[in-house]
């Protein structure tokens, strides 16, 4: 099936700005043809229902990138549970790679927003997290 960029933005609930990013970022393949005339088909769909899924797991877009190019191709399958070959293994607030580098943490914010970041980078600049919550909850005040 054939999409509008419009289209396929409702069928994957996501923004067109987001389809555009994802274009930008190689997580998504450009779309036929160019303009007003461009179209997306399932194959599109698809991969931004696979982005959301692995977003779900906490995984960043760059290691999103690395997945979905797995082997220097583009994976055609979207996992019905979990990933074909995991690279997370979710816990409350972090995820752990199975390639054992880098350990996400999950920061919530006031309930508005969330940081991620590596559990390195969250212990060097644990200050900085600090202040962006005392800063969010004075201007919640305000």
């Amino acid at each position: 099936m054939e999409y509008k960029v419009s289209e396929l933005a409702q069928k994957a609930g996501v923004t067109k700005r987001t389809i555009h990013y994802y274009i930008s970022k190689g997580l998504l393949m450009p779309p036929d043809g160019s303009g007003i005339a461009s179209t997306y088909d399932d194959s599109h769909l698809e991969r931004i229902l696979l982005i959301k899924k692995l977003q779900a797991q906490y995984m960043p877009l760059n290691k999103i990138r690395e997945y979905i190019f797995e082997g220097g191709e583009m994976l055609d399958d979207v996992p019905d549970e979990k990933p074909r070959n995991p690279k997370i293994k979710k816990t409350e607030n972090t995820y752990t790679p199975a390639s054992d580098t880098d350990i996400y943490i999950r920061e919530n914010i006031c309930n508005i927003f969330e940081i991620h970041c590596t559990q390195e980078n969250a212990q060097k600049y644990k200050y900085i997290i600090e202040n962006v919550k005392k800063y969010v909850e004075k201007m919640l005040e305000d």
